[in-house]
């Protein structure tokens, strides 16, 4: 199972309340593709705040962030960390 560190939750929270959104929203990790170096497509991850679960997503609770993990990413996150670290733009979020 995917846990998220409490930077990222707090990175993740501050987006959900800049959003407008209600307390009770969580944060949906979906599924995405961008090309790699020799344009072939790559695995990528995207965030959209969401009031509730898609059907066959993950559903888990970190320091008080709800989280909804897309079927597809299940696997792949499975036993990764979500974190957060500063990056030259602003705080950046990882998988360790």
């Amino acid at each position: 199972m995917l846990t998220v560190s409490k930077k990222a939750a707090a990175v993740l929270k501050a987006a959900k309340t800049a959003q407008g959104a209600s307390p009770a929203a969580g944060v949906r990790i979906v599924k995405g593709a961008v090309p790699d170096d020799s344009g072939k497509p790559a695995l990528a991850v995207g965030f959209t705040i969401s009031e509730d679960p898609a059907p066959n997503d993950e559903q888990l609770e970190e320091n008080g962030l709800r989280i909804f993990v897309e079927d597809a990413l299940i696997e792949p996150l499975d036993g990764r960390t979500l974190d957060a670290r500063e990056g030259d733009d602003g705080p950046e979020l990882i998988f360790r």
